[in-house]
């Protein structure tokens, strides 16, 4: 094969799996979607009804097999320093 069909021919990765074939989700991975999606604390008495109502882990699952999880999770950009001039605030 020359290194012009190498290029083409590059093996794709698997997404993050498990022994058992299942994509990889742990707590952190839940905990890192409830603080960034629906930016709620994962420690607080709603956290346990939004995992389960809202299929969190389905759609962890999802995001992972996409490759969107680590950009959905990523903390945000701190606003710039003088956000306040917008409202004209002094």
């Amino acid at each position: 094969m020359s290194a012009d069909n190498r290029a083409l021919y590059r093996p794709m990765l698997p997404p993050e799996l498990d022994l058992f074939g299942q994509v990889a989700i742990s707590h952190d991975d839940v905990f890192a979607w409830l603080r960034a999606v629906p930016r709620i604390d994962p420690h607080g008495p709603r956290a346990a009804a939004y995992v389960r109502s809202y299929s969190v882990v389905e759609k962890i699952t999802a995001a992972k097999l996409t490759g969107t999880f680590a950009a959905l999770t990523q903390a945000p950009e701190p606003p710039p320093v003088h956000w306040w001039r917008r409202f004209n605030w002094r």
